[in-house]
């Protein structure tokens, strides 16, 4: 199983023999503490409100747990760095992450303004520039008894056709903050079997044949036209919720997809 990001993001053991589904996944009362901070940079061009220039801002929970808190951070961080770009190297706070993007406006900005100063002393308004954002907002999407999930939406825009949203959804012991995998959840050997479940709600969400191929010429952007899950998923009262990005299986105008399994449906594969 994997996961197809722009630059990256787990589900969860929920009951055990003899117990119902919906015993272990109410959202408890016992929930945790948190308080919402935000990180904020301008680039220096942000005078007035109106102005063109440059903001990176990120809102997140963070909890009594320092390691956590940590971990919560990191997640941003991983979203927004491309380990592919060997020309950046990897940001260890927010700060390194937003301050390479601000300066390389203010530098752009101008750069443009004085090329079309030299090319064109007469009309000045030639020089086509447009705010950059890059914005994420974790928030809490649910508590139980054992388990923790964020959910964070993202915005981004350098320039270019249109700006970039994602979601992600992240599930945590409670216990341990230990990030929950779909190997956590499911029996050895699962993979196949909840593909296949997983395929049969795609098809009929999306009124596909079983024989209709997943082609490009489809709509669908499948390596080898073959389905996949990824690990972007949330536990919710029904079932597991997993949510495919803008790019990740169909073009920018088709937006989300979002696929959801009841857990009777997983009957047989969960641990």
């Amino acid at each position: 199983m994997h996961r197809k990001l722009l630059f990256i993001t787990f589900v969860a053991l929920f009951w055990s023999c003899g117990n119902s589904p919906q015993k272990n996944i109410e959202v408890t009362s016992d929930s945790l503490n948190y308080t919402i901070k935000t990180f904020e940079k301008h680039s220096q061009t942000c005078v007035n409100k109106d102005s063109l220039c440059a903001t990176v801002k990120f809102q997140y929970p963070e909890f009594e747990s320092d390691s956590f808190n940590q971990v919560i951070k990191n997640e941003i961080l991983n979203i927004y760095h491309d380990d592919n770009d060997r020309t950046k190297s990897r940001p260890t706070n927010f700060e390194e992450l937003a301050k390479p993007f601000v300066d390389d406006y203010d530098l752009k900005l101008k750069e443009g303004k004085e090329y079309v100063k030299g090319a064109n002393a007469i009309n000045e308004g030639g020089f086509l520039a447009m705010p950059w954002y890059m914005e994420a907002n974790t928030t809490m999407q649910r508590q139980t008894e054992k388990y923790l999930m964020l959910h964070t939406n993202t915005n981004w825009f350098m320039g270019g056709n249109h700006p970039i949203s994602m979601e992600y959804y992240y599930v945590y012991n409670r216990k341990d903050f230990k990030r929950i995998t779909l190997d956590d959840l499911f029996q050895k050997g699962y993979d196949q079997k909840l593909l296949n479940i997983a395929e049969e709600i795609f098809r009929t969400q999306e009124k596909l044949k079983s024989a209709d191929k997943l082609s490009e010429e489809a709509g669908y952007f499948f390596d080898n036209q073959r389905f996949i899950l990824n690990d972007n998923f949330i536990l919710t009262n029904k079932g597991i919720k997993f949510l495919f990005n803008v790019y990740e299986i169909k073009p920018y105008v088709a937006g989300i997809t979002e696929l959801e399994i009841s857990y009777e449906k997983l009957k047989g594969i969960l641990k």
